[in-house]
């Protein structure tokens, strides 16, 4: 599922992106944004050619929302309770990394991507344009809703991650999704409604 959120919010970013460059006169067939690892790319000293000249979106991070612990375990659907684990809230670290060899090209890439999410925080995914996704993973995503936001590191925590990531910094911005559910399908447990007493049934008093 995870994937599939992030494939989304990025086809919404490459669908800005390119039409800026169309009225700008310098539109491309290409998708600018893509999905992949800034560690694997030649920059960093991995052989991913195919990270070259995009803004690649990088998971460099998932820390669980505190503030949602204490959720239920309980399901109510079609006249049954259903125990399940507690569903768990976390939040996103996504990394956008202009891996351009045109320092000019990748800062504005960089701001197109701020563009994007100043005008865009809240994505939705009901009813979500995905073909060949099975239908119960659709289902699990209908009532998402992710807030993304910029994420400010500070120098310290800049050196560590780009230290992580191969050691050479390029233009990048960080942002963070907020909040992704997190649960396990198994069913622990059910029961059915009661529906109503029979009093014939009562200890007399």
């Amino acid at each position: 599922m995870g994937s599939l959120l992030l494939k989304l919010i990025i086809g919404q970013l490459n669908q800005y992106v390119l039409s800026v460059s169309a009225s700008n006169g310098s539109a491309g067939t290409e998708t600018p944004v893509i999905l992949g690892n800034i560690a694997t790319a030649p920059i960093a000293g991995g052989d991913n050619s195919k990270l070259k000249d995009k803004v690649v979106v990088s998971l460099v991070n998932i820390a669980e929302e505190a503030s949602l612990k204490n959720n239920t375990a309980y399901l109510q659907k079609n006249q049954q309770h259903f125990q399940q684990s507690p569903i768990v809230h976390v939040n996103l670290y996504l990394l956008f990394t202009a891996n351009f060899e045109e320092y000019d090209k990748a800062i504005n890439h960089l701001f197109r991507v701020m563009e994007f999410f100043q005008g865009r925080k809240i994505f939705k995914f009901k009813n979500a344009p995905f073909a060949g996704v099975d239908s119960k993973e659709l289902e699990r995503m209908q009532d998402i809703e992710l807030t993304v936001e910029l994420h400010t590191l500070s120098f310290e925590q800049l050196n560590d991650l780009w230290g992580s990531l191969g050691g050479k910094q390029l233009p990048f911005v960080l942002y963070r999704a907020r909040l992704v559910p997190i649960q396990m399908e198994q069913i622990l447990g059910r029961e059915g409604f009661i529906t109503e007493i029979d009093l014939a049934l009562a200890p007399q008093i």
